[in-house]
């Protein structure tokens, strides 16, 4: 147990250093370059070095009693800082996947239905254009307006953010698919799936969630950026590669836990007694949610 204990200690310090202490630690020192420089001197690092020689000079700073209480004050402020970029990335992240304001996600399923009616017309005129001249063609333009529709959500939207139909999208397609109710099976299957899969899957949300937290830092780059300017620059471009890094890890997310369900969703069944010959059918999920739903 003693072990235990120390190996699970020395996994969270590390994470907290990696994840949360250099971040604040970065930002502690932007904000104190910008409260130094302000905006009139934003470029003189002659000033920053002068005003940090005359601070290195006090006397105060030589005693290791002061030099304790300004280590113990960066690690409570970088701490603090920690603490609230993963609460501020936690709310960003219930605003990208949320499904209000209505208003929002009304305009983009607008958006869609229009995308996929003319994916639709596109779709016939190729059907008829089969076996002529025009097939290629024809069916050139259903492609790309089938990958134009695609590129607003894989299925019709109900989310104001396209990150929140993203991971929306995966209950609707195993629905349309399998008929079953991924809320319901989603806690079963994760007990089947083997180590290797379980890994994959917590990775991508964790990476997730890491977009989210970088949000937070961006938006504390922009606050100082108040008082010097180079900092709001380097927080919009922080801001970019989260959205960024957010879109890319929210698809692995998505298609990881479709995946888990297309190739182990037989694995379900057959634990909850259900009998599945091959792969998984509509029928054979019609029964696995009624079953997990109780009957309602």
């Amino acid at each position: 147990m003693t072990k235990l204990l120390e190996t699970l200690g020395g996994k969270l310090a590390e994470r907290w250093l990696t994840l949360l202490f250099v971040p604040s630690v970065v930002l502690l020192a932007v904000a104190a370059t910008g409260a130094t420089l302000g905006h009139g001197h934003w470029y003189d690092l002659r000033l920053l070095f002068e005003k940090l020689n005359r601070l290195a000079a006090e006397p105060a700073l030589r005693s290791t009693g002061t030099l304790i209480l300004g280590l113990a004050g960066v690690l409570a402020a970088s701490a603090a800082l920690g603490l609230a970029a993963t609460g501020l990335g936690a709310a960003v992240e219930r605003v990208w996947l949320a499904d209000r304001p209505r208003w929002a996600a009304n305009r983009r399923r607008r958006r869609w239905d229009e995308a996929h009616a003319e994916f639709t017309r596109a779709l016939v005129a190729a059907a008829r254009a089969e076996g002529t001249p025009e097939e290629a063609r024809a069916a050139a333009r259903a492609r790309e307006l089938n990958a134009r529709r695609n590129r607003i959500a894989l299925v019709a939207p109900t989310r104001p953010q396209w990150l929140g139909d993203r991971i929306a999208a995966i209950d609707g397609r195993l629905w349309e698919a399998y008929r079953l109710d991924l809320a319901s099976a989603w806690p079963r299957l994760w007990l089947t799936l083997p180590e290797d899969v379980r890994a994959e899957i917590g990775a991508a949300r964790a990476r997730l969630a890491a977009a989210t937290r970088l949000v937070a830092w961006a938006a504390g780059y922009l606050a100082v950026g108040a008082v010097w300017w180079p900092a709001a620059v380097a927080g919009l471009v922080t801001a970019a590669t989260a959205w960024r890094r957010a879109r890319v890890a929210g698809v692995a997310f998505a298609e990881l836990t479709e995946s888990a369900v297309d190739l182990h969703g037989r694995r379900l069944a057959e634990s909850l007694g259900i009998p599945c010959d091959g792969v998984l059918t509509p029928d054979v999920g019609t029964e696995i949610t009624h079953l997990l739903r109780k009957g309602t």
